[in-house]
């Protein structure tokens, strides 16, 4: 199983030298390339040792985006941090010597340098493969002059034993250059022998120029920024450049300017460190080119920059009102709001010059009182001040008088809602915005109306829609019948006689064979209907002397006395007319049998006539 170990990269600088001052852009870079497969070997003449795929022994080594090319090696990535990036990785070999020479060009004469490179220690010492015989990593870094026989830097890091985390420490060198030397030579050299240890990667190897860091400041003492109103006199500056390190022995100096900051051109004739400008009326960036050698300032990694100085001419912009005129209605407050440029801070005046100071540092102000009002801004980095106030201006307005209104529908019945206000705004609740709108559910309904001076009126329209009584029984127990609605809301009223409602549903029906019921809702919506028979009568008799249904006869008739019966023919020929009911008719005329046929009946009962028909089949 493999264990991955977490990598800690320790960026502390070994005690070798590195640049006091500052550094430029890297004259010459190394950091072995990307991938996944080992390779490619190091340039002819760079090494004396043997490169190999993988697995590099005592003498060899290989390049490779992951350390662990032995088992007792970590397994972690590069230095640089790309994704697949590769390190030199190297096996020393049985005896000290140098495994690594390259020539460096395109430096620039008379100027410091700073090489550096990171060095990590590859043998695991969780693993301890190699106990006490353990052999440290030491490397030696040598500079010498293009023709080999000058040494200009040395240094020796401090042994590295195992280490019980991947760790990066960077070590480095500075030297300078001397007039016409342009190239130098990098020599690394492993101070100790080969063995069980002394394994080492190393990744961005890096030449820079080193220079002061050099700070610009004005004859008031300012740094970095001066800042000017725009009503304030045209100023000239004298510009000092000054180190804060000692690098260069005699610095040389190329003041520059820019309008945007971005590209700056050279200033004829200002090679001093001081440096007075026109009298500025815009925006304007000043740095200086510093080299240790006139020489350099024409080349662009020979020299490196001081900081920028900027002039800043300050006009505030204006506050700008979010709304004009802002409108108070019925004697509201109102929050009036102005939006303003980043940096600056808004005071509210109650005068367009002098006046009374009403709200302080703030983007809104909140009154009911009418009148102008004016906002000034102020630049919070310069302190200066907006050329003019910008007015503000509060009316006091009334809403508009509307209609609200209560509706009670009948079922598929409109209703107009309407405000009753011309001339205006509407936001209905529904989503409509014309004046008035047609509804037939029930339901709240608003209307936001906002008259022509922006002021807003609220109306209320309640909806109800009566539900159609549904009768679901007609209860009778003796002469008295309740009416039973399926409905569980709703004021109704009730009839038997279509013409007398009453809001009970119980009535006295004696007297009354049939009952029609009525029953209507309180604003005389839809009417229902339902009958109740106290008594039923037969379809149909079968007068053939089978003892079964051979006279027509109403069964209970006897209940109703003083009830009597008449039957016609489909002709309208009075047939037959009794008085006793218990009887019946046998289905003879004048002593005849009738033939089988539809036949009509008038049961008359007090003040009451029940109409109907009936079959006789022989």
């Amino acid at each position: 199983m493999v264990v991955v170990m977490l990598m800690c990269f320790a960026f502390a600088k070994a005690q070798l030298s590195f640049c006091s001052g500052t550094t430029g852009t890297s004259i010459f870079e190394e950091d072995f390339g990307t991938g996944l497969t080992n390779g490619p070997p190091l340039p002819a003449g760079v090494t004396t040792y043997q490169f190999v795929n993988s697995g590099p022994q005592d003498g060899q080594y290989t390049i490779s985006n992951n350390a662990q090319e032995l088992g007792s090696w970590f397994n972690t990535p590069d230095h640089t941090g790309n994704t697949n990036g590769k390190m030199l990785i190297v096996n020393a070999s049985f005896t000290a010597d140098q495994f690594y020479r390259r020539s460096i060009s395109g430096l620039c004469e008379n100027t410091p340098y700073e090489f550096s490179a990171w060095i990590m220690n590859v043998l695991n010492g969780n693993n301890n493969p190699c106990g006490p015989a353990n052999i440290p990593i030491q490397v030696q870094f040598e500079i010498w002059d293009s023709t080999d026989t000058t040494i200009l830097a040395s240094g020796t890091m401090a042994p590295r034993q195992a280490e019980t985390q991947a760790s990066w420490i960077q070590y480095g060198l500075t030297f300078t250059t001397s007039a016409g030397q342009n190239s130098v030579i990098l020599k690394m050299i492993n101070v100790g022998n080969g063995g069980c240890g002394n394994d080492l990667a190393i990744d961005d190897i890096a030449f820079k120029a080193c220079g002061d860091e050099t700070t610009v400041i004005d004859n008031v003492n300012n740094s970095t920024l001066f800042t000017k109103c725009i009503d304030d006199p045209d100023v000239s500056l004298t510009l000092t450049a000054s180190a804060t390190s000692n690098v260069f022995m005699t610095p040389e100096y190329q003041w520059q300017s820019s309008a945007d900051g971005t590209i700056y051109t050279d200033i004829p004739g200002a090679t001093t460190n001081s440096f007075i400008t026109p009298l500025l009326t815009d925006t304007t960036f000043y740095r200086a080119k510093v080299a240790e050698d006139a020489v350099n300032l024409n080349n662009a990694q020979c020299f490196n920059f001081s900081e920028i100085f900027e002039f800043r001419e300050i006009e505030v912009p204006l506050a700008v009102p979010r709304e004009d005129p802002f409108i108070a209605c019925d004697g509201d407050l109102v929050d009036m709001v102005v939006d303003i440029a980043s940096g600056t801070e808004a005071f509210w005046y109650d005068a367009p010059t002098g006046g009374n100071l009403v709200n302080n540092n703030s983007i809104d102000y909140t009154t009911n009182v009418a009148g102008f009002y004016y906002v000034e801004t102020v630049d919070i980095l310069s302190g200066c001040v907006s050329t003019s106030r910008v007015p503000v201006e509060l009316r006091l307005r009334q809403s508009s008088t509307v209609n609200s209104e209560d509706f009670i529908l009948c079922e598929g019945e409109d209703a107009i809602l309407d405000p009753q206000f011309t001339g205006g705004f509407y936001q209905w609740s529904s989503g409509a915005s014309t004046q008035s709108i047609v509804v037939n559910n029930a339901g709240t309904y608003t209307c936001i109306v906002t008259n022509l001076d922006g002021c807003d009126s609220l109306a209320i329209f309640n909806v109800a829609v009566v539900e159609t009584a549904v009768i679901s029984e007609l209860q009778v127990v003796g002469d008295e019948l309740t009416v039973i609605l399926a409905n569980t809301s709703g004021n109704y009223r009730y009839s038997i006689d279509g013409f007398n409602y009453q809001s009970s549903p119980v009535f006295d029906i004696s007297g009354l064979l049939q009952v029609d019921v009525r029953v209507r809702d309180e604003r005389d919506c839809d009417i229902v209907f339902g009958q109740y028979n106290r008594i039923i009568i037969p379809q149909f008799f079968t007068p053939n002397n089978d003892g079964f249904n051979d006279t027509f006869k109403i069964p209970n008739i006897e209940a109703f006395p003083s009830a009597r019966i008449e039957i016609f023919d489909r002709y309208g020929k009075l047939l037959k007319q009794i008085n006793t009911m218990v009887v019946g008719w046998d289905g003879l005329y004048q002593n005849q049998p009738m033939p089988s046929d539809d036949y009509w009946y008038k049961l008359h009962y007090n003040d009451q006539v029940i109409t109907g028909h009936f079959s006789l089949k022989r």
